[in-house]
């Protein structure tokens, strides 16, 4: 991990706080519960003094939003309720925080809605959006924000899933269809233990108030989040891999390779395609992440993808 890049924003940020000079809302770029999350709830700490809610996210002064429906949109109705909150007297009062998580999320009119709190927020409001795809958001809504870039700090949220899935990638092409379900079933069971993993910490993250049914449907909520979330990750990497094999195929210099230690693996299957074949294996990754945007089954996308591989 990078960390200079997170220390070198953290001491910017204590020195504004120390001298006053906090701004009123900025804009993290990095993993929506990676580094740019620690970062924000590192900030939020600072100026709710540690207090032990900020990671449970019970803290009454700090409000989050982040997309809970099947649509993994922010609705202009979440964001309305955000800008009543944030109207209220602080209950410590103190200071108020607004926390947008995926804020790539944010619809037509929600973000039409959350721009008219950003350009006159109430005193003593802190703002804070958290996303890895800030030109999704409205260049109104960056301009008000001071963006800090944490994208380099996040290989801790790859450590479950990275090596299992290149070691899977260096083993393509499947040579038959029952060899690709094979590779199907792996990358699927990648994907069940991260869920594991994310329902169990997401579960030690939850209210104590909550009746067990919303307790369920906040922690489904927040654990499909963070496992749509990877699953995003894992099929970038893929795309890198595959636009890795097809400079390969052009001969291109090994210095422009995103995976520069797996060479013979690359070169062993550049040797199995011709360029044409190369491209549209990028493109098919590129489709598996539409068909996933649409909410087809995972399992019936990675499928047909190793499929077209044989």
């Amino acid at each position: 991990m990078n960390s200079n890049q997170f220390s070198e924003a953290w001491d910017g940020i204590e020195k504004s706080w120390q001298n006053g000079k906090l701004a009123h809302a900025y804009l993290l770029q990095g993993a929506p519960h990676g580094a740019a999350l620690r970062f924000a709830e590192n900030l939020l700490n600072l100026i709710f003094n540690s207090h032990p809610q900020v990671r449970k996210r019970t803290h009454p002064d700090i409000f989050w939003v982040e997309p809970q429906s099947k649509s993994r949109q922010i609705t202009i109705d979440e964001i309305r309720d955000l800008i009543r909150q944030l109207s209220q007297t602080s209950f410590a009062g103190g200071w108020k925080a607004g926390v947008i998580l995926c804020a790539d999320r944010l619809g037509p009119d929600a973000s039409n809605a959350f721009l008219k709190t950003l350009e006159e927020p109430p005193d003593r409001t802190l703002l804070i959006l958290i996303t890895d795809e800030p030109q999704a958001l409205l260049p109104t809504i960056s301009s008000r924000c001071q963006r800090i870039s944490l994208a380099d700090e996040d290989d801790e949220i790859s450590r479950h899933w990275k090596d299992p899935l290149l070691d899977i990638l260096g083993e393509l092409p499947p040579a038959t269809i029952p060899e690709a379900g094979l590779f199907t079933g792996r990358i699927m069971g990648i994907l069940d233990e991260l869920k594991k993993e994310f329902e169990a910490e997401e579960t030690e993250r939850l209210p104590e108030d909550l009746s067990a049914k919303e307790s369920k449907t906040l922690l489904d909520a927040r654990s499909t989040a963070r496992l749509i979330e990877s699953r995003t990750e894992m099929l970038r990497t893929m795309l890198r891999w595959q636009r890795d094999v097809l400079m390969t195929v052009l001969e291109q210099d090994e210095c422009a390779l995103h995976f520069q230690d797996d060479t013979e693996q690359l070169a062993r299957q550049a040797m199995l395609c011709t360029r044409a074949e190369a491209l549209r294996r990028v493109a098919a990754v590129e489709e598996m992440g539409r068909q996933l945007e649409r909410n087809l089954p995972a399992e019936l996308v990675f499928n047909s993808f190793f499929a077209q591989l044989v």
